[in-house]
């Protein structure tokens, strides 16, 4: 795919080219409030006269911006051909033609429910597909670059925080199984409270009762933001070598 600079408003086409940056930023714009529609669709405070023209009218925004994404897209795919049937028929057949025309589908026909999981997973996979294919692909090769330039390294501190919440669900278990038997009844039951500890999130809805599991608590809870300031400096780590890298490669 190559980036057509000369203007960012540019639709994008099925030959190649990817759209302009500020149409990207329209595109997903309109896929976030497509997402909150359907979210605000299953709310029952809608369920009136007055929200459903809200809704609807989001909706037929929507389903018009889509259908004119890819009319312009099949029109501009057929231009880059001078506009020959076997142009049209490379454009209209081409697999992300077909997506945008499934996406079209699914919104006018209303086949699927808006809140299915169907309909759900080709708007996100659509998302994923306009992120990828727009200016965002830059953030998107330096994400890769930090996941795969060397994932033992970088992600180590991963492995040892999931060795220690399991450490931490068994300890636990250990000390609070006889106190509060339902949310420290098992290992499996334990987790929950480990992994919101080791994270520190510590939402609060389940505590031990014990002065032992107190301080266990506090213990693992601390080792748990070292080995989250771990990761955090190894992936700041690997986007300084990205950014060396990519200095190098332009010059």
């Amino acid at each position: 795919m190559s980036y057509k600079n000369s203007d960012p408003w540019y639709f994008g086409d099925y030959s190649g080219s990817l759209p302009g940056n500020n149409y990207s930023l329209i595109l997903n714009s309109v896929i976030v409030l497509l997402l909150a529609q359907i979210a605000l669709s299953t709310e029952p405070v809608f369920h009136t006269d007055k929200g459903q023209i809200f809704l609807d009218a989001a909706l037929n925004f929507i389903e018009i911006f889509f259908i004119a994404d890819y009319v312009g897209k099949l029109a501009n795919t057929w231009s880059r051909y001078d506009y020959s049937w076997l142009g049209f028929a490379k454009g209209f057949f081409s697999k992300y033609g077909l997506i945008d025309l499934l996406i079209v589908f699914v919104l006018v026909t209303e086949y699927f429910p808006n809140d299915s999981f169907i309909a759900i997973g080709i708007y996100i996979f659509k998302s994923l597909l306009a992120t990828y294919f727009s200016g965002f692909q830059v953030v998107l090769k330096r994400i890769y670059f930090i996941l795969t330039d060397s994932p033992a390294y970088t992600f180590f501190p991963l492995v040892l925080l999931s060795i220690v919440t399991y450490l931490m669900a068994f300890s636990i278990y250990i000390i609070e199984r006889n106190n509060d038997s339902e949310h420290f009844g098992s290992i499996v039951r334990s987790f929950w409270f480990s992994i919101v500890t080791m994270t520190t999130i510590g939402y609060g809805d389940i505590t031990p009762t014990t002065s032992l599991g107190k301080v266990l608590a506090i213990s693992f809870g601390i080792i748990g933001i070292i080995c989250v300031a771990l990761l955090t400096a190894n992936i700041i780590e690997s986007n300084t070598k990205y950014n060396e890298l990519d200095g190098a490669s332009d010059s």
